[in-house]
């Protein structure tokens, strides 16, 4: 099946990319690129053409869901091509298109066992947010913080995968006032058991900030 998609994300994953963005034939649905391995495993760079969000590519493909991440499509035959690129003047209408906005039910980073299993949401949002804080913690891992309208209180120690702001974090922080975040979760829970609720737990990230 041919495909056009908006990418709005390529985050860095295990060795290789995660690519996705809007389904141009239906923009209220996401695309999730990966590879046709059994395990919906990350894509190099040449599989996509080497675009980046805010390019427009074209491909012939078919789906490939796995676990949560129901979104999921391979490529077949090398087909993949970048075919044009947008500004960031089309990131309000993709985000008044996609169909799901929220933070699959609670304000954390992550969700338990029993939350995970009844998510029936898309696995990919698009959130517009405020008070944005990106950064390395004590462990040296990529974070962001931020306020966002549909939560009480502010959602912090979230993991970042956007590789734009890798370099800019060793340095110190980075803040924006308000921006547009591609928030995901992952296709299975993780193995890591938390010692204090004897829980598996799945960990939420953000996979591309755009500054408004």
């Amino acid at each position: 099946m041919r495909k056009k998609v908006l990418l709005l994300a390529v985050s860095c994953r295990n060795g290789g990319l995660c690519p996705g963005g809007l389904d141009l034939d239906n923009p209220s649905q996401w695309i999730r690129i990966v590879r046709d391995d059994g395990i919906s495993s990350a894509v190099q760079g040449h599989e996509i053409d080497f675009a980046k969000p805010l390019d427009i590519i074209e491909f012939d493909g078919r789906p490939m869901p796995k676990g949560k991440q129901q979104e999921n499509w391979v490529i077949d035959n090398n087909s993949c091509r970048k075919v044009e690129s947008r500004t960031e003047d089309v990131l309000e209408w993709a985000y008044q298109q996609y169909g799901y906005k929220g933070f699959w039910g609670n304000y954390r980073s992550y969700l338990n066992e029993a939350e995970f299993a009844a998510v029936t949401a898309p696995s990919e949002s698009i959130m517009k947010v405020s008070n944005v804080r990106i950064y390395k913690n004590d462990n040296d891992r990529a974070k962001i913080d931020f306020d966002w309208s549909g939560a009480k209180f502010r959602i912090k120690w979230v993991s970042m995968t956007d590789p734009d702001f890798y370099d800019r974090i060793r340095e110190g922080e980075v803040t924006f006032d308000n921006a547009y975040i591609i928030t995901s979760i992952p296709k299975e829970i993780d193995e890591w058991v938390n010692p204090k609720t004897g829980e598996k737990q799945a960990y939420k990230f953000v996979s591309k900030i755009f500054n408004i």
